[in-house]
């Protein structure tokens, strides 16, 4: 404690000591080696402290024994703050390293999950977009064609349909004409004597027969060419027709007759047709339903495809433009955190240097202070004051 409390003392009185004239008593000194190393020590604050402060306790106590020791206790000192500097340093350094290290991970983390979503979009679902796009243009393309062929079936119906009922009309309407001309001559037939070669016969039944079987020329005229051979011989009957004449009237009925059974065979045949056409339309009918129902169910299901996939890509550019963002903000940490670093490295590094600095000045003081040069070299600066 005695010593510490005199290095207390010492320490208060240089600096409250000046020391002149350095100069004057250097140049009195004759041992160059030891004025060089002096003069090097003196370049520094700390050197030159120790000069002072061996000078002063020569002066109070005429020695330099606890100055000595006090320059080692100051030395630990240093070595001790620099030891804690470094011990700090180490702290600093591991919070930095582990800063870094876990930025670095969640850029790493960052770009991973950017270049990841990218893939995804890029390869997957903006493909698969314009894919759904093709095929919902071509099922709307099948929809439409679906659509015409309906419209198509229908109007091809509605004209068998329209046929059928002109036609069913034309033939009934000749089957009763044929009808009610057979009734006239049959009453014909019935009025006179079987046996007589010729029938009397009014000009009123003469009329109606002939009105009659002209109606009946002028439908088989609208049956077409299948019909001809049965006009052009009701035609032949007709012009030379004479009712009185039995055997002319026999070929008449025949004639009827026989068409009566064409005719009948035709409507017969219209109907199995109409039917047919029917059983067809409605076969038709059946496969475009079945087909709108496909196509409409592929429609409605690609088309939420395309939705989902939609959503999807809005979500995933969105992930991108915060993943983006996030890498940014921890790129600009890490360069901060790097800037910070290299800043602290700097001033933990001037002052690691200058401490060193001091305790290699000490050293080399401590070295000096203990030859009988620096010795003598203070006696004389005391003796010249």
């Amino acid at each position: 404690m005695k010593r510490l409390l005199s290095m207390a003392m010492i320490l208060y009185i240089v600096t409250c000591t000046r020391i002149e004239n350095n100069q004057g008593v250097m140049d009195q000194y004759v041992n160059t080696g030891v004025q060089q190393q002096i003069e090097e020590l003196t370049q520094s604050k700390i050197g030159h402290f120790v000069v002072d402060l061996a000078e002063v306790s020569m002066r109070v106590t005429g020695a330099i024994d606890s100055l000595r020791d006090g320059v080692k206790a100051f030395g630990r000192q240093i070595e001790e703050r620099l030891k804690l500097e470094n011990t700090q340093w180490e702290a600093v350094e591991g919070e930095h390293n582990a800063k870094v290290i876990s930025l670095s991970s969640q850029a790493n983390q960052a770009e991973f999950d950017i270049n990841r979503e990218k893939k995804v979009l890029n390869s997957e679902l903006i493909p698969r977009l314009h894919e759904l796009d093709d095929i919902l243009l071509g099922l709307k393309a099948k929809q439409t064609d679906n659509t015409q062929s309906f419209k198509e079936a229908e109007a091809a119906r509605n004209t068998q349909n329209q046929s059928f009922q002109l036609t069913t009309t034309e033939f009934t309407d000749a089957l009763r004409n044929i009808d009610e001309a057979l009734d006239l001559l049959t009453d014909l037939f019935k009025s006179g004597d079987v046996r007589a070669a010729f029938i009397q016969i009014t000009d009123e039944q003469k009329h109606k027969i002939n009105k009659s079987l002209k109606q009946v020329k002028s439908n088989t005229e609208n049956f077409g060419h299948q019909y001809s051979s049965f006009i052009q011989a009701l035609t032949n009957l007709t012009e030379r027709f004479d009712f009185k004449d039995r055997q002319v009237l026999n070929e008449i009925c025949d004639f009827l007759n026989s068409l009566r059974l064409n005719i009948f065979d035709a409507l017969t045949k219209a109907y199995k047709d109409e039917d047919s056409q029917k059983y067809q339309h409605s076969l038709r009918t059946q496969q475009l339903t079945a087909e709108k129902t496909v196509f409409d169910q592929q429609y409605a299901d690609f088309y939420q495809e395309r939705e989902d996939k939609t959503v999807r890509i809005s979500d995933v550019q969105t992930m991108i433009s915060t993943r983006q963002a996030d890498l940014k903000a921890y790129q600009d940490r890490l360069r901060t955190q790097n800037n910070n670093y290299s800043a602290n490295l700097k001033i933990h590094d001037d002052i690691v240097a200058s401490v060193q600095q001091e305790l290699a000045v000490l050293a080399k003081a401590l070295q000096l202070v203990q030859t009988p040069p620096f010795l003598d070299f203070l006696n004389a600066r005391i003796t010249k004051a």
